[in-house]
């Protein structure tokens, strides 16, 4: 911590807890604090204190959508979005993926297609949906593709202009829209849907212009280029 003037090893502690509760403390001073809650009551009660007036002042605030470049790079650094060519096409690739791998895997295929198609083996179906939006004033077209919880989008043509990007939405059939991040300037990107989104002949896909990187709100902040539905296919 840093101070303009001496504390009393009162005031001290109740800062350090007020710090503690909001996560301000790092390394060595964060594990020190840590600890002391096991081993001073007061210490832990003043923490207590500080968490629960903290979680009163969050009690009138109204949710804000994170910013679709928030979200893009954690699903990424979750897995579950790659960008377009994230990794080198000439890199060297592993035993698995030469020959004698895709040997194995066609081999591992076969034996699991054969089981599944045993008389008396059901093969469950994957729902796949698809929508193509296209730009009633430009050349803008992206095929999407949603297959289970899997979705893909292939730009095809009509990149977004210097400085913007073309927002994803996802709009369920109760009309709110939620970010799915930013169209690449080339290419097609990949992903797995969010947990409560659910794909349907009542789903639409959006595309809406925005500053590079996407809202700065959680909302479309620029006019809505191309849209549409969801179709079973």
């Amino acid at each position: 911590m840093t101070e303009d003037t001496p504390l009393t090893p009162l005031e001290h502690d109740e800062a350090l807890a007020a710090e503690l509760a909001l996560g301000l403390l790092e390394g060595p001073e964060a594990q020190a604090a840590v600890d002391r809650l096991s081993t001073d009551p007061a210490f832990a009660q003043a923490v207590r204190d500080w968490q629960e007036r903290l979680a009163g002042l969050a009690e009138d605030l109204t949710p804000v959508m994170a910013p679709a470049r928030a979200r893009q790079g954690i699903r990424q650094r979750l897995g579950h979005a790659l960008p377009p060519l994230e990794t080198d096409p000439l890199e060297r690739a592993p035993w698995w993926r030469g020959p004698m791998g895709v040997l194995t895997g066609l081999l591992a295929v076969a034996a699991v297609a054969a089981f599944l198609w045993l008389p008396g083996q059901d093969v469950p179906a994957t729902p796949e949906y698809g929508a193509e939006l296209v730009a009633a004033d430009s050349d803008l077209r992206v095929d999407a593709r949603v297959e289970g919880r899997e979705m893909r989008l292939a730009l095809q043509s009509g990149p977004a202009a210097e400085g913007r990007d073309w927002e994803i939405w996802w709009i369920g059939d109760d009309g709110a829209a939620i970010s799915l991040g930013v169209m690449p300037r080339a290419g097609e990107m990949r992903m797995t849907l969010p947990e409560g989104l659910e794909p349907s002949n009542a789903t639409s896909i959006a595309l809406s212009d925005e500053p590079e990187g996407g809202s700065p709100t959680g909302q479309a902040t620029g006019p809505v280029v191309a849209v549409a539905e969801l179709t079973r296919l």
